[in-house]
């Protein structure tokens, strides 16, 4: 459906943009050891799962990092980020894989980077190390007896609306954050995009408890849009996959953009069509594996919601995305939660659709919402509240 028709339907007003945080304007990064290396973000954990974990970080300038880990504070190993025999090398962000864990473990970790002033192949120097604080994270656990998780989506670089996001998410206990589409209007410059998908404003949003990240249309405008996977691991490195954490399995898929790949605007340069067809067809013999099919409750992702009242690509037979709507109500899924609308709603299961549809608004701090899900053995619970915490919706189901 067509973005904006989507949203004179749903009468929602338009974006308000607030002015970025300092910290972010100024993480330009600095050049050679003698600029004085330091962390312009705080680590952010992505792609979980029940053995290993992802943490990111940005950094000012040329340098290598690794990550201590351990099962207490002691630390005690190491993870290099070696890939095809090369230690890490950057000057915007890391990467750094931690492996060999278990199931439901908490593990304890500490990032270093040490600036690199590479001079030539011949001539390489390092320079001063940096270390973050000691954090710790709990790896996904399939056996675990419950699952909580929050939802963001649709921040657009709002400042005040990612500090009240941080403000209401800090207490609640979460085993995962799912960012659920269009952080950012647009992505023109690498470095911003360290500020946008890692610094998320300068809050430590996830650096105890990982991030499942959901690409929104927005995410995927501009012209270093394609650099996105260097500043959000996912597995496999695609934009669609699943996961399971208790009684929970998800699955997070790419709605892609909100107008034809025709539309002049895109120039050419869109293939969401056969993207979407290429998730069908994942999403076909994903749905057979155990971890989703065995799973007491499924929950699916998509930034653009399958339905707004009796409207959206999933009623709609000529959109392969439609396709996405038969398979996830053949395999029962209780839920999809999106964004994109810019307003807030809760639509139950009826004849059309099998499963419930929940909307976050946003990015103004007035329509942002943040979405609570609790999952045990007998219920799915999701609840939606304002930046003032005030309940706006709320949707439980019985297993």
């Amino acid at each position: 459906m067509n973005r904006r028709n989507f949203l004179k339907h749903a009468g929602a007003g338009g974006l308000l943009a607030a002015a970025w945080p300092a910290f972010a304007q100024s993480s330009a990064p600095e050049t050679g050891p003698s600029a004085g290396l330091k962390f312009t973000t705080p680590p952010s954990l992505q792609n979980p799962g029940a053995t290993a974990m992802t943490v990111a970080i940005g950094v000012s300038g040329p340098s290598t990092a690794w990550v201590e880990y351990g099962e207490t504070e002691q630390l005690g190993r190491l993870a290099s980020g070696t890939r095809h025999g090369l230690k890490p090398y950057d000057s915007l962000a890391h990467q750094i894989r931690i492996e060999g864990l278990r199931p439901g473990q908490r593990c304890f970790y500490r990032v270093h980077a040490c600036a690199i002033d590479f001079r030539n192949a011949y001539d390489i120097r390092r320079g001063e190390t940096v270390a973050t604080d000691i954090f710790s994270f709990r790896t996904f656990d399939p056996n675990a007896t419950e699952a909580r998780f929050v939802v963001w989506n649709d921040t657009h670089e709002n400042a005040t609306t990612l500090a009240r996001l941080m403000e209401q998410t800090a207490p609640l206990p979460a085993d995962f954050r799912v960012w659920n589409g269009d952080v950012t209007n647009d992505n023109y410059r690498e470095e911003r995009m360290v500020a946008h998908y890692l610094g998320a404003g300068n809050q430590p949003f996830t650096r105890e408890s990982p991030l499942l990240f959901v690409r929104g249309n927005h995410d995927a405008r501009g012209p270093v849009a394609r650099a996105l996977p260097r500043f959000q691991e996912t597995p496999g490195g695609l934009s669609y996959y699943s996961f399971r954490h208790g009684p929970l399995a998800g699955v997070v898929l790419d709605s892609g953009e909100d107008k034809p790949d025709s539309h002049p605007v895109y120039a050419g340069l869109g293939d969401f069509t056969a993207f979407y067809r290429e998730q069908a067809a994942w999403l076909e013999q994903e749905l057979k594996k155990p971890h989703l099919r065995k799973a007491r409750f499924r929950v699916a992702f998509s930034h653009i919601p399958f339905w707004w009242q009796d409207r959206g690509f999933a009623g709609d037979a000529d959109d392969p995305r439609s396709e996405w709507h038969r398979l996830l109500a053949k395999a029962k899924f209780a839920a999809v939660i999106s964004g994109h609308t810019h307003r807030h709603a809760c639509f139950p299961p009826d004849e059309m659709k099998p499963y419930a549809q929940i909307i976050g608004g946003g990015p103004r701090p007035e329509a942002a919402t943040l979405i609570q899900g609790v999952v045990t053995a007998k219920e799915l619970s999701l609840t939606m509240t304002d930046l003032a915490g005030r309940e706006l919706a709320a949707w439980r189901v019985k297993a």
